[in-house]
């Protein structure tokens, strides 16, 4: 079985983003061992999905899980330092609480398994959405500077994610309300970011940063038109063409270029 752009886009999250993602995070001992298991249970997703779906496949998507649980464990480890940081602490353990949802959700996608009553492509839309929104969102929001735009949009992402999952579950007017946080919050730290351009060190990484911000808001534009026809009960936008385009832009343009531009600023900065 080949693997279609919604699968691109989840490999792409677990061998780009969360990587990447990971530098980040306050060390501790189950990170530090998630780093070393990282290529490995990426390795076993992958083929996962190079299989027809069932217990084998979803067998093989578990070590990711695992490897979400312990950047989780992660968390509890360095939670009261984390939280005496202030918001970009909170945002941190954000970063390290909510994949292993996408970690269930992915695990589910694999066997084939409804979870919550929900068919495919949901399930595996949720494994997507938890780690961009719900691991690449937070980080960056945290990197992005303690200014109030920063913080009050990382919190925004924080707390519109579990919504936006609660309003599949509940109610239509949830989802809608969660969908409408995530884009003002998003577009918020994408404004952030903007303000942050000037002052990292290298050319290339304050194009990186910007592209970032653009593809962010370009996206969620996209989302709020998405929901928008959902809810009136307009097909405007189907889930194919979002996934070619707010999932490019989000996955590839925000997520991915933003941790790129924070990476080489590091390094940058590093003596």
């Amino acid at each position: 079985m080949m693997p279609g752009l919604m699968e691109l886009l989840f490999l792409l999250a677990i061998w780009g983003i969360v990587p990447l993602g990971l530098a980040f995070l306050p060390e501790s001992p189950p990170l530090r061992l998630a780093k070393k298991l990282q290529p490995g249970a990426a390795a076993f997703a992958t083929v996962s999905f190079l299989l027809p779906k069932g217990l084998l496949a979803a067998g093989l998507a578990l070590p990711w899980l695992g490897l979400n649980g312990l950047v989780a464990l992660g968390g509890l480890f360095v939670l009261r330092s984390s939280l005496a940081a202030g918001v970009p602490g909170l945002l941190l353990l954000a970063a390290m609480f909510l994949p292993p949802v996408g970690g269930v959700n992915l695990v589910a996608s694999r066997l084939g398994y409804a979870l919550g009553g929900f068919p495919e492509p949901i399930v595996l839309l949720a494994a997507i959405h938890f780690h961009y929104t719900g691991f690449a969102a937070p980080l960056l929001a945290s990197l992005s500077g303690r200014s109030l735009l920063a913080r009050s949009s990382g919190l925004g992402v924080v707390g519109g994610t579990p919504l936006l999952a609660a309003g599949f579950i509940f109610s239509p007017v949830l989802k809608a309300v969660g969908v409408g946080i995530l884009c003002a919050s998003v577009v918020g730290l994408a404004a952030a970011q903007l303000t942050q351009v000037p002052h990292l060190p290298r050319g290339r990484d304050r194009i990186l940063l910007a592209a970032s911000s653009l593809a962010a808001v370009s996206g969620m534009i996209l989302a709020a038109v998405y929901e928008h026809g959902f809810y009136t009960g307009r097909t405007w936008i189907s889930i194919p063409t979002m996934a070619w385009s707010h999932g490019v832009l989000n996955g590839v343009g925000f997520s991915l270029l933003g941790l790129l531009a924070w990476t080489g600023t590091r390094r940058a900065r590093t003596p």
